[in-house]
This record gives structure tokens, C-alpha cells and sequence, in this order.
């Protein structure tokens, strides 16, 4: 799904399980995950021209949790490593792929806001201000300059988790990814920059009430890219999505913190 003269707005929900009920998963590990249920859901729309701060559709149910786990399962486990040393220039950003002067991230900016955004200038290339809440301490922002565009699977991981094998316009393309809403996502500088390119075995939102939506946008990524996962990062995308039945644990994301 790309922006071009499209919208992108990727809300997530969590639907409450039914009675309290809760289904047993495989951890892959010879166990199970305890106490996964209820239904991940998404809105993703693309209408008309690109405009700021948009209004969702309404909300359009996605598989649950247990097809969430079910794609952690069928990601390649695989040591993190790569026969080439990482350079962060090899994986350009923010490119201007449509030509209309608003780079990749100026157009995260514009989708994400829940509020109309400012520009630095008449052309409207680069976004100033708008409204953002950081999906996982649930801050507020105002001012574009406080926040990042996060890579949510960082570049430097995605080239140990198999991408060092990509061609350029391969990794171009994995760093400048509009098509999945979970790819890019505006968030608090000081709490990206504290993530770097770790894993979620190494790092994971403090507030655990963003731990269902990380790991389920992480194993998103993965999936849409193939790249490998280790072990240790499995189990702890295993984990985390056992917070899943706990509303709240979808608290931070987007409009809901509205």
C-alpha cells in the first residue's frame, strides 16, 4: 500500500475475549503461551487525495492473536550475523520515491498526526508541527522536531537478520517502506534512540502496556520481509504477546490515546 496521492492510517484495536476465555498456543520451544485471546484489528485506508490529519474509517477486523503467533512460528530461526560488516549508507533514507518534495519522512509525519500538520514553507516539504503520540510512552507532541520516524525493525537488524544479502534497491526499499503501516511509525526520539538496533529479546518498551502492539508489529515486518528471527528474540515475542488479553496493553497506540 504506498502514499503516493493516497492515505495511510493504521489505528489498532483490541477486541475484549469473549467470557474471559483464553486459547493455549505453541511457544515453539515444547511449551505454550498462556492466556492469548481476543482479535487484533487494524484500519488501513487509502481515499482520495493526502491530506493531514485525517479521520479513520471505521474499524475492519484482522486475524487474532493466535494468527499472530502462528506467524512468529513460521519465521526461520536463525543466529543474528551477517559475512558483511553493516553500513548505514547502503540502506538510503528518507528518499522522495513520488517526486512531490515530501520525503519518506514527511509523509509518516502526515499520517500519522491525528492533527492538521504545518510546513516549513509554502511548497509544503517538510513538516514542522502536527500532533503525535509516542506509541509507547503515550506522550504527546506537537513539535516535529521531538520526534523520530522509527524504523520499527531497525536497519542495523534487519542486516543481521538476513537483509546484508539484499541488493541496494532491496534495502532502499525496506528503509523507505510505506507500504506496511508498521514498518515506520513516528515515535519519541529519546525512547528510539534508547532502542538503537536492538532486538526485542535485548529491548522492549518500558510501560508494558505497548508490549502486545510491539510485538505484533515487529512480527509483521519480519514476516513482510523475511527476515530471520534468533531464538532468545523469539521467546520474547512469544512473551510479550501473552499481555494481549490486557486492554490495556494496547493503550498507547494511536487515536486510543486520544
Amino acid at each position: 500500500m504506498g502514499l503516493g496521492s493516497g492515505v495511510r492510517i493504521a489505528v489498532w484495536l483490541v477486541f475484549a475475549a469473549v467470557g474471559g476465555m483464553a486459547c493455549d498456543v505453541g511457544d515453539g520451544a515444547g511449551g505454550t503461551v498462556r492466556g492469548i485471546s481476543g482479535e487484533l484489528a487494524t484500519v488501513v485506508a487509502e481515499s482520495g487525495p493526502r491530506t493531514a490529519g485525517a479521520n479513520p474509517t471505521p474499524a475492519q477486523p484482522l486475524p487474532g492473536v493466535a494468527e499472530v503467533v502462528a506467524e512468529l512460528e513460521a519465521l526461520v530461526v536463525a543466529e543474528r550475523g551477517a559475512e558483511v560488516e553493516y553500513d548505514r549508507g547502503d540502506w538510503r533514507h528518507w528518499l522522495d520515491s513520488d517526486r512531490d518534495c515530501q520525503n519518506t519522512r514527511a509523509e509518516a509525519l502526515i499520517v500519522e498526526s491525528l492533527a492538521a500538520v504545518s510546513f516549513a514553507t509554502e511548497e509544503r516539504c517538510r513538516v514542522t508541527g502536527g500532533e503525535w503520540i509516542g506509541p509507547w510512552s503515550g506522550e504527546v507532541f506537537t513539535d516535529a522536531s521531538d520526534v523520530d520516524v522509527d524504523h520499527h525493525v531497525p536497519l542495523g537488524h534487519a542486516h543481521a537478520a538476513g537483509g546484508w544479502r539484499w541488493e541496494g534497491d532491496r534495502k532502499r526499499a525496506f528503509a523507505n517502506d510505506l507500504t506496511n503501516p508498521n514498518s515506520l511509525q513516528v515515535t519519541d526520539a529519546s525512547v528510539n534512540r534508547s532502542k538503537g538496533k536492538q532486538a526485542p529479546d535485548e529491548w522492549r518498551p518500558e510501560n508494558p502496556a505497548g508490549w502486545c502492539r510491539y510485538a505484533a508489529d515487529w512480527i509483521s515486518v519480519k514476516r513482510q520481509w523475511d527476515l530471520t528471527v534468533a531464538a532468545a528474540e523469539k521467546r520474547a515475542l512469544a512473551d510479550m504477546l501473552t499481555t494481549c488479553d490486557d486492554p490495556g496493553s494496547w493503550g498507547l497506540a494511536g487515536v486510543l490515546s486520544k
